[in-house]
């Protein structure tokens, strides 16, 4: 069965971020449902930057954003 499921985050979740850096670097969770790489961020959810707020888009195969809904 198929499953739509809204992403809502337009960033990544970074994961011990005070202690990764402190041994130089961090792990970052993709949020926004968009990376290529899941479950870690490839900085796909820059695509979201100019998403308006109460507006449900979909983004298909080829990364191109659609609106499906306004409120």
């Amino acid at each position: 069965m198929a499953r739509k499921v809204i992403q809502e985050e337009q960033g990544p979740y970074a994961i011990d971020e005070d202690e990764l850096e402190a041994q130089g670097g961090g792990i970052y969770i993709c949020q926004c449902g968009l990376s290529d790489n899941k479950p870690y961020c490839d900085g796909s959810h820059n695509a979201t930057a100019d998403e308006e707020d109460g507006v449900v888009y979909e983004y298909d195969s080829d990364g191109e954003r659609h609106v499906v809904s306004d409120d």
